[in-house]
């Protein structure tokens, strides 16, 4: 690495990137106030980029975020050159947008600090904004715990993933743009999307841990904990639970990764509180799921109330009735004397 390569630490505003459809602006907005209000001493220009147009949900959006030291630019993407991308229930053609940004954003801009919207910030940015990334075009977290698709060598080699790299989750990302636009990633990320086709389990996200293989530079799992974590056990995910047993006690970015959300009816993930605290300090304080008449908004209310307590009753649940199968299956070993018999 050469001095030319060291692209300055920032200054000033930080710029915080997100990239939805105004469908997911509620959940935009709650991540966006998290970001505000865990940095208290720091300016935040907020840009988000979006391929739709929805007057209600801009304003509610800049509502929510209408204090003087916070900024919101929303830049619209013709979505043709989206339309030969892969999109389903899960990946919407807004998740392609974060791969455009270095070139919709002003060039004047140095970095920007990428999170999706299913997250919320639990501790001041600024150290992470202010990170040396060594040289590299961009900080990422681990992806974990590792799926055994993400491992395999093979599927490794398909792709062209170094099997020594550790693959990364793309919902937290640090981008050097400067060094970004001057290696030409945007294009080179699309065509390899182009090429790989189908290959991609995991879209965009597989095709940045390939083409940046050696441009990532691997931030602490705090900086982007995503809530399966917290299901790493000693036994059964050894690795990953000592490399993210410090970030769970103390993590700085909840992403509720996974099909599971906090505003789902019924979901059952970790911290869901989280969410719904950061989600009453904007215009959709108190917005509801869709459900089924008042008995299932009822309980989608107590719910809330219970995670703000810190209390999940899904998960109360689910230990309970795993507690009542174990009490069940032992009831029927000593009935039919199926259990292990004692030694003579």
């Amino acid at each position: 690495m050469n001095a030319t390569d060291r692209t300055p630490l920032p200054s000033g505003p930080m710029t915080v990137l997100f990239c939805a459809n105004p469908g997911y602006f509620q959940h935009l907005a709650a991540a966006a106030r998290s970001v505000a209000d865990t940095s208290p001493g720091s300016a935040v220009d907020f840009h988000v980029l979006t391929c739709d147009s929805d007057a209600e949900a801009e304003r509610k959006l800049r509502d929510s975020l209408s204090d003087d030291r916070l900024s919101l630019t929303i830049h619209r993407v013709g979505d043709a050159r989206l339309n030969d991308f892969f999109v389903d229930k899960f990946m919407s053609k807004e998740c392609y947008l974060r791969i455009f940004a270095p070139e919709v954003l002003s060039s004047d801009l140095d970095r920007v600090l990428y999170l999706d919207c299913d997250l919320v910030v639990l501790d001041d940015l600024r150290p992470l904004w202010e990170s040396a990334l060594g040289g590299k075009a961009v900080g990422a977290a681990p992806d974990y715990p590792r799926l055994p698709s993400v491992i395999s060598p093979t599927r490794r080699r398909q792709l062209g993933i170094p099997l020594d790299q550790v693959y990364v989750n793309s919902g937290v990302l640090l981008i050097d743009l400067v060094r970004w636009r001057k290696l030409g990633l945007t294009r080179r990320i699309l065509d390899y999307v182009e090429t790989m086709g189908p290959a991609l389990e995991f879209y965009d996200q597989d095709a940045i841990n390939a083409v940046l293989s050696d441009e990532l530079f691997l931030l602490d799992c705090r900086w982007n904990l995503q809530a399966r974590m917290y299901a790493c056990g000693r036994q059964a995910f050894p690795l990953e639970f000592e490399a993210t047993r410090e970030a769970r006690r103390r993590p700085a970015i909840l992403h509720y990764t996974g099909s599971e959300k906090p505003w789902l009816f019924r979901s059952r993930i970790p911290r869901k509180g989280d969410y719904f605290a950061a989600l009453s300090r904007t215009q959709w304080a108190g917005a509801l799921p869709r459900v089924q008449g008042s008995a299932q908004r009822l309980e989608f209310r107590f719910g809330r109330m219970l995670a703000l307590m810190g209390f999940d009753y899904m998960q109360a649940a689910h230990y309970l009735r795993r507690l009542g199968g174990l009490v069940t299956r032992r009831t029927a070993r000593r009935v039919t004397g199926s259990g292990p018999r004692p030694a003579p």
